[in-house]
């Protein structure tokens, strides 16, 4: 020891006041355990399932994921994440709100000690921060280098993600709405009946007076506004959707006279019910496809999403004159959608946000699992005004569907199975059912074709989609192949691995060329025009391929 150690150990011992500075350093509460890409919901599922027996914080990196705990309904979307405690699981809903398919990261995490037990992260919420996004994806990128000069980082991250998630939890532990929430609930829930701002207040247990107050500071609103702007909202969105009578409007609004609901109608909208539809309206789109279908329709967005698929065809038209927003933007940032001023939201079904949209604007979101393409491209006519050109646009794809259909019965006759894949990388590829676009529905609806048989067996798969792992490509073979490859030069080795692979080039398909290249950008459109060119495109395909056997 030297004279140093030496002279400190010994003033210690002489004078052990002195290490009564020392402080004690609270234990570890959680350990990092595992981290895993998912990219299907059913891969939520099988992990959620797989570590039930650990805490998991997922995060939304595309998509939209319809969850359901213990304590009700949940939606998270893109940039979005929800933490859960071990010995609970998130069930994930069927129901999409989304074409994009969901993928995400899972991290699995333990109690550092048996004997500590503290949960400080409350019920399972969505919470949608930039910090939350960039601090992931240094975690991934630092627990994939596995850097051995910074073996400490990735704990580091998860501890500063473990304190992001901690400091929401008690930011919304503080924020305590919960009678108001459940006021507004119920609101919802009963719209369409006769009820009273004291019947409500009895329910939660507060004052009338108090119940005011609150309800104005919270909303905006006074009680009687909130409820009907509500009500007028409603029956905006069926004179949009459907066409009522006045009286079918009463009922479906919870209005009994048909004379006061024309008359609150007008008030608020600044026109009567029966001229409603026939006034100009400024429509924020939510959806690429629904952008491109209106644009379609010779109906310019006031406020569009769009894809960088989309864009050069909005400039060759001349259509890009509105203001645009990446989908996930317009999900996450409510307000963006507001600064615009719409007269009616365009969407999906299911929105997390459905009842914050209306308070913005009537709002039609549309369930694309339950109405195919063109149903919805017929309502959308309706709500423009545009529904002649709707069918006209119908008419036309059903033409060119029965011509390629002359020209097959001719130079194939049956059809046989077909498969569209998409390549994603190292991790693999999605292949599509005909509920989501991506050329599925044209081969098995429009054209005739069979799914593999590997599909059939996943009732799923055949509205949905599902990411297929590099070595299990081969198993979705079919007799015609569609297939789209990574386009990136660094991702040109996945490419070569799957072809170096003997199940692939075993395949009848690959052996005697009916492998079809295909460019992902061009079949992502749902909408009529990218649906013509894509029935176009597979026909050359095909009728290339025959012509020349």
């Amino acid at each position: 020891m030297s004279n140093l150690d030496l002279s400190f150990h010994k003033s210690s011992v002489n004078n052990p006041g002195r290490l009564q500075q020392i402080t004690t350093v609270p234990p570890a509460m959680f350990k990092l355990c595992h981290l895993v890409q998912l990219h299907d919901r059913e891969a939520f599922s099988r992990i959620d399932e797989l570590w039930s027996s650990k805490h998991v914080l997922y995060v939304i990196t595309s998509g939209q994921a319809r969850l359901i705990s213990s304590n009700g309904q949940l939606m998270v979307n893109t940039g979005s994440a929800v933490v859960r405690q071990a010995g609970t699981l998130l069930q994930h809903e069927s129901k999409r709100g989304s074409l994009s398919p969901v993928q995400g990261i899972a991290i699995a995490f333990d109690f550092a000690d048996n004997e500590q037990r503290l949960w400080p992260f409350g019920h399972p919420a969505p919470v949608t921060s930039r910090l939350i996004a960039e601090l992931i994806s240094e975690l991934v990128q630092s627990s994939s280098k596995r850097d051995e000069s910074e073996p400490f980082k990735p704990h580091m991250l998860f501890y500063q993600l473990l304190d992001t998630l901690r400091d929401h939890a008690v930011r919304l532990a503080h924020e305590d709405h919960s009678w108001l929430d459940i006021v507004l609930a119920r609101i919802h829930e009963r719209v369409t009946h006769s009820f009273t701002r004291e019947q409500l207040a009895r329910e939660v247990n507060v004052s009338p007076e108090h119940f005011s107050r609150e309800f104005k500071k919270y909303t905006g609103f006074t009680f009687v506004e909130y409820v009907t702007r509500l009500r007028i909202r409603i029956a905006q969105e069926h004179l949009l959707f459907a066409n009522p009578t006045l009286q079918e409007l009463a009922q479906l609004t919870g209005y009994r006279d048909t004379f006061y609901l024309s008359r609150k109608f007008k008030q608020t909208v600044g026109c009567a019910p029966t001229l409603y539809r026939k006034t100009p309206k400024k429509i924020a789109s939510l959806t690429y496809n629904y952008t491109a279908s209106l644009l379609a329709l010779g109906h310019i967005p006031h406020l569009g999403a769009v894809a960088e698929w989309m864009k050069s065809r909005l400039i060759e038209n001349g259509q890009d004159q509105f203001d645009q927003c990446y989908e996930h933007d317009l999900i996450n940032h409510p307000d963006l959608i507001a600064d615009a001023h719409p007269d009616v939201i365009l969407g999906y079904a299911p929105h997390s946000g459905m009842d914050e949209l209306r308070q913005i604007a009537p709002t039609i979101l549309m369930p694309f699992e339950e109405l195919d393409w063109q149903e919805q491209l017929i309502h959308l006519g309706r709500i423009t005004g545009l529904e002649a050109k709707a069918r006209a646009l119908l008419d036309q794809y059903d033409t060119l569907q029965q011509e390629a259909n002359r020209t097959l019965d001719q130079m194939m006759g049956v059809r046989g199975s077909a498969v569209c894949i998409f390549m994603i990388g190292e991790s693999g590829a999605y292949i599509y059912g005909h509920g989501w676009g991506r050329a599925s529905h044209i081969l098995y609806r429009s054209l005739g074709f069979a799914p593999p048989a590997r599909m059939e067996k996943d009732g799923q798969l055949l509205t949905g989609y599902i990411h297929v792992p590099l070595n299990e490509i081969h198993l979705y073979a079919a007799d015609h192949i569609f297939i789209d490859y990574a386009r990136e030069p660094s991702e040109q080795d996945v490419v070569d691995k799957l072809f170096a692979q003997e199940s692939w080039n075993n395949l009848s398909a690959v052996r005697e060329g009916r492998l079809y290249e295909i460019e992902a950008n061009m079949f992502y459109g749902f909408d009529p025009i990218s649906i013509m060119q894509q029935l176009q495109h597979i026909m050359h395909k095909l009728t290339s391929h025959l012509s020349m056997h």
